[in-house]
């Protein structure tokens, strides 16, 4: 990779030919030169860049040599993407014009009726039911993991501008009664189904209208390195080519193809940028890592997404190479507005801008205490580092009021607040907010789609494909003759087979409304098959794993993650047991003549060598949601297993951060997985 610089931005330059290039002047309609356009050489329909460039003051770019089938794709924010085909030898493609977007006229006619009030309150991003940021409307409330408000959107939705509703929508609305809830990424990464999870995304969506909530914070196209980290479960797999594949299916699931569906919702990829790699697993650390491999393995996600018409993109807490992500002007203007051309929002995550004056720490979220009131510095370097809507639930006042006074003195310009503004609306545009303020009436309120038979039907459907067999000494399938004891913590409690972000954003340790437990599945697959004791059984199902853990609640931050699963839950702690006594059990059943199949119910791989090894087959179920008959679907053979490993299963806690490419040999390589 050749790295080079335009204006005050390092980008790379992908060779495709050496040496050859070719070249051309990037200009508007009035013949002016576009500086800072993004040029790449692309072989379409794929979403990542063979070749990238910026050019230069002048319009001008110079880019190595394309070849026969590909093409000169040109983008620019506030422009129309232009594109040209290769034509073979051709080294010299002149002038090539930018057209302004249609788009752009509407949002100036409707800033030129804006004050400065009303664009910094669309900046703001407050907690519901709040419409009102200082003396104007709020661009955007949210409310945290476990909060909905059903009616909100009656008074937001009714605003000239509409107030959008952000949730944490990430495995379906799962704070919503009786809503379908689809496997979490980790899962979904372990069926390499990307058509599957454009349907989820377009399921997701539907359900969110019927609920009235028309922003998503998701998909996470993190590309997590260490199962020390509590948000492993949260990203598709180890590899970028997952978070490429399966984040860009489902932003297109959630918004069409470029933005045409009906449905249509504004989805965030997150988090911007490196959240999977930090030192240790430590969730909001530090991330320490090159240039090289920055681009190489954490970007090409965010460009799929991107290149698939993603409205907004959110900052991540954590560091890279000791900078926060929400002021980090090089990465969030540098890379992603600039090389990468996305014209979206960038948005905070929760009181992020504060977070940034205290690198790595984790706020307070407990209800009713306030995180902290962010600071006049923390605003001015977050906004003029290229972040336009702040996400701060708990000082959405306090925000319009620095603002105010940052622009007032100069700290901000007031270019970067319509800057800000412009992206804001060019999202809402987009989603169909502005035209369609109630949004869509084939879907808005359809309380029948939440939960509906055939969303169900496809959340069963993901769980059969994302089961992984790793361990079968002729267990499995199980025959519906078979007599079979199901049992285990996590056997007929579906708060725990759900996960976090789930009724709470750590979930519930109880039932969640409308969902079937995997031992209800037994019943459904198999009737006569279950019997009440292990004494009647000639096989035991133990279902057991994690429970329910968000963010830094489940990081592991101890000496020895060897045989060790999250089994108890306090909300200042997470404990993390021994497996001794599950290994204990199977061994008195195996010694009584039963055979045992483990099902694992995990938000990540874990050394538990031992566990695997006690077992006489072995089933990881990750994070299933809803529908957990879909784990009989398979131990019975009905549908066959198919399902892969996402990630790299360690042998022992010493190997971690483990992961394909680094040489470790774990117990379970990447993409294994059983078949019958």
């Amino acid at each position: 990779m050749k790295f080079s610089k335009i204006g005050v931005f390092a980008f790379a330059t992908f060779a495709i030919a050496a040496q050859a290039s070719i070249n051309g002047t990037i200009i508007d309609e009035s013949g002016a030169p576009v500086h800072n356009a993004a040029i790449t050489v692309r072989t379409l329909p794929k979403l990542i860049a063979n070749a990238r460039t910026l050019s230069n003051d002048k319009g001008a770019f110079s880019l190595g040599n394309a070849k026969k089938g590909q093409s000169i794709v040109v983008r620019k924010a506030g422009f129309l993407p232009e594109t040209l085909s290769v034509v073979p030898g051709k080294k010299n493609y002149g002038n090539i014009t930018l057209k302004r977007d249609p788009i752009e006229n509407r949002i100036d006619s409707i800033m030129a009726k804006m004050t400065l009030d009303d664009m910094i309150a669309q900046m703001t991003q407050a907690k519901a039911p709040a419409v009102k940021c200082g003396n104007s409307i709020c661009g955007s409330a949210l409310e945290g993991g476990g909060a909905y408000t059903a009616d909100f959107y009656a008074n937001a939705w009714k605003q000239k501008i509409p107030v959008t509703y952000g949730k944490d929508n990430v495995h379906g609305v799962a704070d919503v009664n009786n809503a379908t809830i689809f496997p979490h990424n980790i899962g979904l990464g372990a069926t390499r189904d990307s058509a599957l999870v454009r349907k989820i995304g377009q399921a997701v969506a539907e359900e969110m209208w019927a609920a009235h909530i028309d922003l998503n914070f998701a998909p996470a196209i993190t590309v997590p390195q260490d199962e020390r980290w509590g948000r492993v479960y949260e990203g598709f797999g180890e590899t970028t080519e997952l978070a490429v594949d399966l984040g860009a299916a489902f932003v297109r699931g959630q918004q069409g193809d470029n933005n045409d569906a009906e449905w249509r919702v504004i989805t965030t990829l997150k988090h911007f940028i490196g959240d999977g790699a930090t030192d240790n697993g430590y969730d909001r650390g530090n991330a320490t890592m090159t240039d090289k491999v920055l681009r190489q393995k954490y970007l090409p996600p965010y460009e799929a997404g991107v290149e698939q018409g993603a409205l907004s993109v959110m900052a991540s807490f954590n560091q890279v190479n000791g900078i926060h992500q929400h002021v980090d002007s090089a990465k969030i203007t540098g890379i992603l507005k600039t090389e990468l051309a996305f014209d979206g929002y960038v948005i905070a995550d929760w009181e992020g801008i504060e977070s940034s004056t205290t690198p790595g720490a984790a706020g307070d979220y407990s209800p009713g205490l306030v995180t902290g009131i962010s600071s006049k510095d923390a605003i001015k370097n977050a906004i003029n580092a290229g972040l336009d809507m702040a996400m701060v639930p708990q000082s959405a006042e306090a925000f319009v009021r620095s603002m105010k006074e940052l622009v007032a003195s100069g700290a901000i310009s007031e270019d970067r607040v319509k800057d800000a503004c412009r992206r804001i609306l060019r999202a809402k545009i987009r989603a169909g907010r502005i035209d369609n303020p109630s949004g869509p009436a084939a879907y808005v309120g359809v309380t029948k789609n939440i939960g509906s038979t055939a969303h169900r039907q496809l959340a069963r459907e993901a769980v059969q494909k994302s089961l992984v067999i790793l361990k079968n000494k002729k267990v499995l399938p199980l025959k519906t003759t078979d007599k079979v004891f199901v049992t285990g913590t996590h056997a007929n409690n579906t708060g725990l087979q759900c996960g976090a972000w789930t009724q709470g954003w750590q979930g519930t340790m109880e039932n969640v409304p409308g969902a079937t437990s995997i031992q209800t599945g037994f019943d459904e697959v198999a009737n006569s098959a279950r019997v009440a004791t292990a004494e009647e059984a000639k096989t035991i199902v133990y279902v057991i794993g994690e429970v329910p853990y968000a963010e830094w609640f489940g990081d592991y931050r101890g000496d020895d993650f060897n045989n060790k699963i999250i089994t108890k839950k306090v909300r200042t702690d997470m404990s993390f047991n021994s497996t001794d006594s599950d290994i204990a059990q199977i061994k008195e059943w195996q010694k009584a003549g039963h055979k045992v199949a483990v099902v694992l119910i995990t938000g990540r791989p874990l050394p538990i060598t031992s566990l695997i090894n006690a077992a006489d087959a072995f089933v990881v179920a990750w994070l299933p949601g809803s529908e957990g008959a879909g784990v009989a679907d398979v131990l019975f053979g009905n549908v066959k297993p198919t399902g892969k490993l996402p990630h790299t299963w360690p042998k022992d806690a010493k190997q971690i951060p483990i992961n394909v490419g680094d040489g470790k040999k774990g117990l379970y390589p990447y993409g294994f997985g059983l078949r019958y």
